[in-house]
């Protein structure tokens, strides 16, 4: 019984000295500052940034950091902005806009069935897991042919979309850049130029996810992937 109790506080004691665990913080913008997107730092560690040097950190619970310079200090001590508080603003304010009589953002009027969806019918940014494959969406209404190319042109692709179908998974050839713009477009129609931004590895849960996807204009699949953790 003895050495039951001794065990019992030997592990009382060395849970008490134990220090708090570090939380990885990514990157999601940095000027003037050594690092790059998709970077992890310890939010603990000391950051010094001068003035007009700015970082932007994604923390495990979606948040945004903003650290402006002049700025000594841990991330801890900076201002911090929710996901899901982020989408309901932009919501709002484009809603706003709407009663105004301006026309609402082609990309906050889509609602797509599955966030991991490349929006191919209206123009914006779409965003997609690093090494996987884009899968196409369309609108209804759209024809039975896609054409796509990259804004330069120096390329150009025809496949034929299933009918029936609201999805068309790319090809393993198929080129995906992150931060390049493609152009697609169905029969006659005008070309609809797409930016793809690739989400990094780095990023662990949904809501980091969804934060990173609102940061590249994506607000669609943000909207759609924070339903799946609300």
């Amino acid at each position: 019984m003895r050495r039951m109790i001794g065990v019992v506080a030997g592990l009382v004691l060395l849970g008490a000295a134990a220090p708090a665990w570090a939380s990885a913080l990514v990157v999601m913008e940095a000027r003037g500052v050594a690092l790059k997107p998709g970077e992890t730092i310890e939010d603990s560690k000391t950051l010094t940034l001068k003035d007009g040097e700015q970082l932007l950190l994604l923390a495990d619970d979606g948040s945004v950091l903003t650290i402006r310079g002049p700025y000594e200090g841990t991330a801890a001590g900076s201002g911090k902005v929710g996901v899901v508080q982020a989408l309901d603003a932009l919501t709002t304010r484009t809603a706003q806009r709407n009663v105004a009589g301006v026309v609402r953002d082609a990309s906050v009027e889509v609602h797509l069935p599955s966030p991991w969806l490349v929006d191919v019918s209206h123009p914006g940014a779409a965003c997609v897991q690093d090494g996987q494959r884009p899968i196409f969406w369309r609108a209804s209404g759209q024809s039975n042919a896609l054409t796509i190319m990259p804004s330069d042109r120096s390329w150009r692709a025809e496949a034929p979309w299933p009918a029936g179908s609201a999805t068309l998974q790319a090809p393993d050839y198929f080129p995906v850049r992150d931060g390049r713009t493609y152009l697609a477009s169905f029969g006659e129609g005008k070309p609809v130029a797409v930016t793809i931004n690739m989400l990094p590895p780095s990023l662990g849960n949904a809501r980091m996810q969804a934060a990173w996807m609102l940061e590249k204009g994506c607000v669609a699949q943000a909207e759609a992937l924070l339903k799946t953790v609300r």
